[in-house]
């Protein structure tokens, strides 16, 4: 286990002083962004220990991490909704921690069904947590229209920057942050440190799953997988995670704790790319041969729809 990768970790106070160093593009509140939540789109799920200090609890449709540092909890994604959230909060306390004591909520990118429980944890569980979002996908959402992957209410405040290379320790866990755009332009994933019953390891977490059918963003994927590689290789990664499983895999982590099946998500440092980002690779592929490419859509003729009503983009392109 290699952790040299940590070894510029700043604290969150440190990372939120540099962040509001810099200009920052305001809360867009306009009207028509927000158009009520979305509903769930999977039954919840009992929580299930990942390794020794962290945790997936979500529904079949799409879950968070929890990760307890020692000194209060890490929260990646939120949930759809605000009822996701609910639910997450509780499987929190049914693993025997307090959801209160959520220090950090990381949004791994700008999708509705991770960032949308936010408002209900920043308002009734931890309004003191620190939000941590990258800067483009928060600067996306100022601007894109309230459509597929952009319903429902919208982070309003982020106190942290997520930054190429940016790695935050809170307590006993350093997590650090890579940009992989292609999922979103904001995307980001992971490595942080935890252990599997008493073994250090290292685990990568790629931050988006699909493969959007458009050529530029296929391309972005493609390069962020090989690109997230060099720092898993550095890291030496030898266990890995996602907060999209399937509940078949979900189910084998739980058993793989009983000693009655090998836990899906441990490899070595030498099997990570194979056993992980291969997985990642296969996604590419099957679209580029899928034949269902789509045409990259710049703005429409002055007598085409431009399908973004709800946006200021609508308004300036009226003018």
């Amino acid at each position: 286990m290699n952790k040299e990768i940590y070894h510029n970790a700043l604290s969150l106070e440190k990372a939120a002083s540099l962040t509001n160093q810099l200009p920052v593009l305001p809360y867009n509140d306009h009207p028509l962004f927000a158009k009520g939540e979305k509903q769930s789109a999977g039954a919840p799920l009992e929580p299930i220990r990942v390794f020794d200090h962290v945790w997936w609890a979500g529904s079949k449709a799409v879950g968070s991490i929890i990760i307890d540092t020692g000194d209060g909890l890490i929260l990646i994604d939120t949930g759809s909704n605000s009822l996701e959230a609910e639910w997450i909060a509780k499987s929190i306390e049914k693993i025997s921690l307090n959801p209160a004591d959520i220090r950090l909520i990381v949004i791994s990118h700008e999708h509705f069904d991770h960032y949308g429980g936010l408002s209900y944890f920043k308002e009734k569980i931890c309004p003191e947590a620190y939000v941590a979002f990258s800067r483009t996908g928060w600067n996306l959402l100022q601007t894109a229209p309230t459509e597929f992957a952009y319903i429902g209410p919208r982070p309003e405040h982020v106190d942290i920057f997520l930054e190429d290379g940016l790695c935050l320790k809170v307590g006993n866990t350093n997590l650090y942050c890579t940009a992989t755009p292609g999922h979103s332009p904001g995307c980001m994933s992971f490595i942080f440190n935890d252990s599997y019953q008493g073994r250090e390891i290292n685990v990568g977490m790629m931050g988006g799953s699909a493969v959007w059918p458009d050529l530029p963003e296929i391309r972005l994927y493609q390069n962020s997988v090989e690109y997230f590689k060099l720092f898993t290789d550095k890291a030496e990664c030898d266990a890995f995670t996602a907060v999209h499983q399937k509940k078949e895999t979900l189910d084998q982590v739980k058993e793989s704790w009983n000693g009655k099946v090998p836990h899906p998500w441990l490899c070595t440092k030498e099997t990570f790319d194979s056993a992980c980002l291969d997985e990642f690779r296969t996604l590419v592929r099957t679209v580029l041969k899928s034949h269902e490419i789509q045409t990259y859509k710049m703005f429409a003729g002055p007598d085409q729809p431009l399908h973004d009503e709800g946006s200021p983009v609508a308004e300036w392109n009226q003018k």
